[in-house]
């Protein structure tokens, strides 16, 4: 879908349907006859993505509610044009949406956060395998400015590269298990490296093995389908020593192996490839927009399924980190795939700060549901920064601990650690702290380490006014945001 940026006179002029923020604690001066009248006399709309579709036989107007004007950010304006697209995309072949003007956030900040936006809202995955086709009549979206500064019509670059790649994450997430192999996935990664110029190695099981990528191989063998680890290398400032690794968790089918799950819900485990998918469209917007930075994407891409060759309770696998790991629960093979992938990018391509995303454990939906990611890391200064660059784009992570005493609850009576914790008050209790303690032991001493956890905010199966239901591609925003910074 095009999207344009223009300047406030536009909005008076033409004949295509108009979008209009009206905040709810801020008398609303819209500079629209039909707008104001209808405002008057409902002094009180305004509430957070509240709509209201007016029309006469020569204009259509949408009004959608942005909340309170000292509450406004990022995700809100991001949300407020997703609404606007989402309303007429089946509507209308174009549209204009009037940007808000907000103290808080500069002109480029707004631009960036609303082409975000327009993209987002546009993805519908179930247009590709019902019978019966959505008919997406939206071509154009034009975004008016009260005025435009140097640097916005960038910024409209950048966020239409940024929710493209959100939108690549959304539809490998979204779909089905049958379609999105290993190999699909590999095929895309392919594409991507090919259309941006971009080194890219590939390592097969076997080459897994005899290089002694142990824990990946193991989770690997038990499926039909070939496996892979995906390198991916964007070289952008050459004078740096600085290489950032971004390694995402991509199990496009994940049964728990022989420690197989309850059926109830088995089906969302298509979503396991979502870290990824997001450490996909990074690089893919990293090499689009020739940012200044040095990055690695290592994407650790298998099916976790129970056979005769399966990984077994009670295995002991050397990693590629150097330590040995018993096998506890075959469910638990995320950590495994990172532990190897994550010594992987220190070890063989010498990055300097690494992040991994996972939709790694249960127990961190009990503790934070699907609102914040949990974050955790071996540098308190790298982890509160990442939080703080979340929080300008829209997206929310909370650190927990990681302290010397959850070790014990990985130590193993026969192998340097377990994959999944015991030993503490309840089954399963720091869950997800363990689950990062277990990839923490693949990370060099000395090298700052941000693990996201992002099994409650990688999808979601409600729909919402600015955004259809399905994987969310949380990550790729603060991800793009940390290596510009």
């Amino acid at each position: 879908m095009k999207t344009n940026l223009t300047s406030k006179e536009i909005l008076a002029k033409g004949e295509s349907p108009v979008v209009i923020p009206v905040f709810e604690d801020t008398p609303q001066v819209s500079q629209n006859e039909l707008a104001d009248e209808f405002l008057k006399k409902t002094p009180k709309f305004g509430k957070i993505y509240q709509t209201q579709f007016l029309f006469t036989s020569k204009a259509q107007i949408l009004l959608v509610g942005i909340g309170k004007k000292d509450e406004v950010d990022f995700e809100r304006v991001q949300n407020y044009t997703g609404v606007g697209v989402k309303f007429f995309l089946e509507k209308t072949s174009d549209v204009r949406i009037s940007l808000p003007v907000i103290d808080t956030l500069s002109s480029a900040e707004i631009v960036l956060a609303a082409s975000i936006g327009t993209q987002i809202a546009e993805h519908n995955i179930a247009s590709e395998f019902k019978s019966e086709k959505p008919k997406v009549l939206l071509k154009s979206v034009t975004l008016v400015a009260e005025k435009i500064n140097r640097g916005d019509m960038q910024q409209l670059k950048a966020g239409l590269s940024i929710g493209e790649s959100i939108n690549l994450a959304r539809k490998l997430g979204d779909l089905p298990p049958n379609v999105l192999t290993p190999g699909y996935f590999l095929k895309v990664a392919k594409k991507i490296a090919l259309q941006n110029k971009l080194k890219i190695y590939i390592i097969d099981e076997k080459s897994a093995q005899r290089k002694g990528l142990n824990a990946f191989a193991a989770v690997a063998r038990g499926s039909d389908e070939p496996s892979y680890i995906i390198v991916i290398e964007y070289r952008g400032d050459p004078s740096s020593k600085e290489k950032y690794g971004f390694v995402g968790k991509g199990v496009t089918f994940d049964t728990g192996g022989i420690s197989i799950k309850p059926a109830s819900s088995m089906h969302e485990m298509k979503y396991d490839m979502c870290g990824a998918a997001a450490v996909l469209g990074v690089i893919k917007t990293v090499s689009e927009l020739n940012l200044q930075v040095n990055l690695v994407a290592v994407m650790g891409i298998t099916e976790n399924m129970p056979s005769g060759k399966s990984l077994k309770p009670g295995d002991i696998l050397q990693s590629y980190s150097g330590k040995s790991a018993e096998i506890l629960n075959t469910d638990a093979e995320g950590r495994l795939i990172l532990i190897d992938a994550v010594a992987l990018a220190i070890k063989d391509y010498k990055v300097t700060k690494i992040v991994d995303l996972a939709t790694l454990t249960g127990a961190i939906i009990v503790a934070l549901g699907d609102y914040y990611t949990g974050l955790f890391t071996n540098n308190d200064e790298f982890g509160q920064k990442f939080i703080k660059i979340g929080q300008k784009v829209g997206e929310k992570f909370w650190q927990l601990p990681m302290s010397s005493d959850y070790n014990c609850m990985i130590q193993s009576d026969f192998a340097d650690i377990t994959n999944i914790g015991h030993g503490g008050s309840m089954p399963g209790a720091a869950g997800s702290i363990t689950g990062a303690k277990f990839i923490e032991a693949g990370v060099k001493e000395g090298i700052p380490w941000v693990h996201l956890d992002i099994a409650g905010t990688a999808w979601d199966l409600s729909s919402k006014p600015y955004r259809g239901v399905g994987a969310t591609g949380v990550g790729i925003k603060t991800l793009v945001e940390l290596v510009q910074s």
